[in-house]
């Protein structure tokens, strides 16, 4: 089995569906199952190395016990660029770049243990090259790099086209404004409700887009609950946009809402059926929050249980006492 493609796999389906794992979670999840007893030591070495060790010191010990029995470097190298991949790592996939490379003319499919063929290697290579030259802000190079990894490996593209993505979203973050000089229907009794007077003075306004259709539904009802002090102390205004007019979808939400104790703060309103906010901002995934500043400038894009939206919260001035 490829256990490069297995990995990516489980990694790009964070990506898109909750959040990216980070190390710090990693960390805490159960360490797999010791290999059987009776593997050669040469392959139980094996087996440890590629179940994706918990944190860099277990990996480190893993790679020396390898060493012992003999795994060629360049496997080890493949092990250690899949634990930076799959604890979602990019600083360390692009610290391992030179060593990529440097191995890429003597790289052979005997000692492989993640690859099937040598294309899917140098695709690795320019992997790493796109995520440094989207971390370098070079989308022209990033956009190079990332077309010639899929070219190279187009098996492997569920591992590369979230960075497309990402590279999108930031470019569209930068240049986006958004007006809130609109209006959306009221949740409750489909009146129309004008943003800009739901926002008035406000230092700035958390969007948040849901779905009781969404697995996450009660987990971003959660978060933003938590983040209720924080958007009270630093002045921001909540819209909690249902990103769907459908009546089943509308008649869920309502019940949904009914049942919260305490009730979701903020305004309930749901998105137009036509020239939706949700595609003027780029909402890709549900439940997404968008926190936007008067003038429509984009400050936080991402999930609502994100810790960077706490970070881009905690930086507004704090709201004068009354």
């Amino acid at each position: 089995m490829n256990r490069f493609k297995h990995a990516c796999a489980v990694s790009v389906k964070t990506i898109l569906c909750a959040s990216m794992i980070t190390i710090a979670a990693a960390q805490e999840s159960p360490l797999p199952d010791a290999p059987p007893p009776d593997l050669p030591p040469r392959e139980a070495a094996l087996d440890t190395l590629f179940s994706i060790p918990a944190t860099l010191a277990e990996l480190q010990a893993a790679l020396e016990n390898a060493s012992a029995q003999g795994v060629a470097p360049q496997a080890r190298l493949e092990a250690r660029f899949l634990f930076h991949v799959q604890h979602n790592d990019e600083d360390g996939i692009v610290a391992l770049l030179p060593e990529l490379e440097k191995i890429s003319a003597t790289f052979t499919l005997d000692d492989t243990e993640i690859f099937s063929t040598k294309e899917d290697f140098l695709a690795v290579i320019e992997f790493a090259r796109a995520i440094k030259s989207l971390k370098e802000k070079n989308n022209e190079a990033f956009k190079k790099h990332i077309t010639e990894a899929l070219w190279l490996s187009p098996n492997q593209a569920s591992a590369f086209t979230p960075y497309i993505e990402k590279m999108r979203l930031a470019e569209h973050v930068k240049s986006t404004t958004f007006s809130f000089d609109v209006q959306l229907p009221a949740l409750s009794d489909a009146k129309p409700s004008h943003l800009r007077v739901l926002t008035g003075e406000k230092a700035a306004t958390l969007i948040h887009f849901w779905s009781p259709w969404s697995d996450e539904c009660e987990t971003a009802t959660t978060d933003l609950s938590t983040l209720n002090p924080e958007l009270l102390s630093h002045n921001v205004a909540l819209l909690n946009v249902l990103v769907s007019d459908k009546s089943e979808i509308v008649a869920e939400a309502k019940d949904y809402l009914a049942g919260q104790d305490p009730p979701l703060a903020g305004a309930q309103l749901i998105d137009r059926a036509k020239d939706r906010i949700a595609a003027k901002l780029r909402v890709t995934d549900i439940p997404t929050a968008v926190l936007l500043s008067p003038e429509g400038k984009i400050l936080f894009h991402g999930r609502p249980g994100d810790a960077a939206l706490t970070t881009s919260l905690k930086s507004l001035p704090e709201k004068k006492a009354e």
